[in-house]
């Protein structure tokens, strides 16, 4: 709405802007007058997490960048080079209200929006953060006369899988009506959100990442850790056709970055803003001829002789069988470790062109997959 605004002449833009509230002419006006530059406050949500501590890691390698961790319960994520120029603000994305008082208080010229409950939290958690928490932050970002950048954490999950090379252009999004699980639909309508919020006040874009591992992660590696430990790494379910996408954490941040930057350039902010972007490693392969990777990594490899398959369905009724007695027995309120849906995921797959993010945004996959492979394996079995 606003973009259509600017171009009508400075009379009428003035006459459009007797409709707003105060705060609102007061963020145009200032928006409108001001140079593009190199932010320097950066409000990053969950970056207490795994993917947004490793954003904020990057973030502070620039001396004169200040981040703001937005979280419920934030805290200092670790190796962190100077604490001093990050502040934690405890704040719930769903209260508009917190949130605004963060934008009033730490005025950030740019906004990386990370935060997202697990895809194993409840429907009505995931609708609430992924959708309502969204709007909130577009809504107080658009209100902050310092704000010009929004960069979005969207994922795989999010969009109609396919085997063969899929670009942006041809990508299809989840909706209401075919979405598997609430977890890809929120993170579709969340996305859908941050692309329309797209004006020459509010330069946003999405960046859509894969399964990621790397230093520091709390999902993925942990898993492959407890299996090895559990002697239960040479496991296979199903035949392990469909290939994915991964992506090492710290290229991640790196595209997070890159986006920020590109936004707030003149000479590509109109070519990065209103648009989603597949970032991976660039080496779609199969799920756990992946994870055997890993497994080699820390001193465990698993010839494929000796691998043991478990049907696909099997591990489906098991999966559905265990969540209908965590229901029974807790009535909900546990959740059982092993679920339908991560089951039924391995059966999607993913397969991206990353032309559009090269092009655009200047990203180049990590250089050498086995070395972020080992890196992360060494880390986690004396860390986790």
């Amino acid at each position: 709405m606003f973009s259509q605004g600017i171009g009508w002449g400075s009379n009428v833009l003035i006459k459009f802007s007797l409709i707003l509230l105060p705060s609102q002419q007061s963020a145009i006006s200032v928006k409108l007058g001001k140079e593009m530059e190199s932010p320097k406050r950066v409000l990053v949500t969950g970056g207490s997490g795994f993917l947004g501590g490793h954003v904020v890691r990057q973030l502070l390698k620039d001396a004169v960048t200040t981040v703001a961790i937005v979280s419920r319960h934030p805290k200092m994520p670790a190796d962190v080079a100077d604490e001093s120029h990050v502040s934690l603000q405890a704040a719930d994305l769903t209260v508009p209200s917190q949130i605004e008082q963060v934008f009033e208080t730490f005025k950030p010229h740019a906004v990386i929006h990370t935060a997202s409950p697990s895809y194993l939290d409840t429907p009505a958690n995931l609708m609430k953060a992924n959708i309502d928490g969204t709007k909130a932050l577009l809504k107080a970002a658009s209100a902050c006369a310092d704000t010009d950048v929004f960069v979005f954490t969207s994922s795989d999950s999010a969009v109609i899988p396919t085997q063969e090379p899929l670009s942006e252009e041809n990508a299809v999004l989840y909706d209401e009506t075919n979405a598997p699980n609430a977890y890809a639909m929120s993170k579709a309508a969340a996305e859908r959100l941050v692309i329309a919020s797209n004006s020459e006040l509010l330069r946003t874009a999405a960046i859509r990442i894969p399964a990621t591992y790397g230093e520091y992660d709390t999902n993925f590696v942990p898993q492959l850790v407890q299996s090895i430990r559990r002697k239960e790494h040479n496991m296979q379910v199903g035949n392990d056709t469909k290939v994915f996408e991964f992506l090492y954490v710290k290229k991640a941040a790196e595209a997070h970055i890159l986006a920020m930057k590109a936004l707030l350039d003149l000479e590509t902010r109109d070519k990065a803003g209103g648009e989603a972007f597949f970032i991976s490693d660039g080496k779609p392969q199969k799920f756990f001829d992946f994870s055997r990777k890993f497994y080699a990594a820390a001193g465990h490899p698993v010839a494929l002789e000796e691998v043991t398959k478990i049907p696909f369905f099997v591990m489906q009724a098991m999966a559905s069988t265990a969540e209908w007695v965590y229901w029974v027995l807790t009535l909900g309120y546990i959740k059982p470790g092993m679920r339908r849906t991560a089951i039924d995921h391995l059966d999607s797959g993913c397969c991206w062109s990353l032309d559009k993010a090269k092009r655009i945004l200047g990203y180049e996959p990590v250089a050498d997959q086995d070395e972020a492979i080992r890196k992360t394996m060494e880390w986690a079995m004396k860390t986790l």
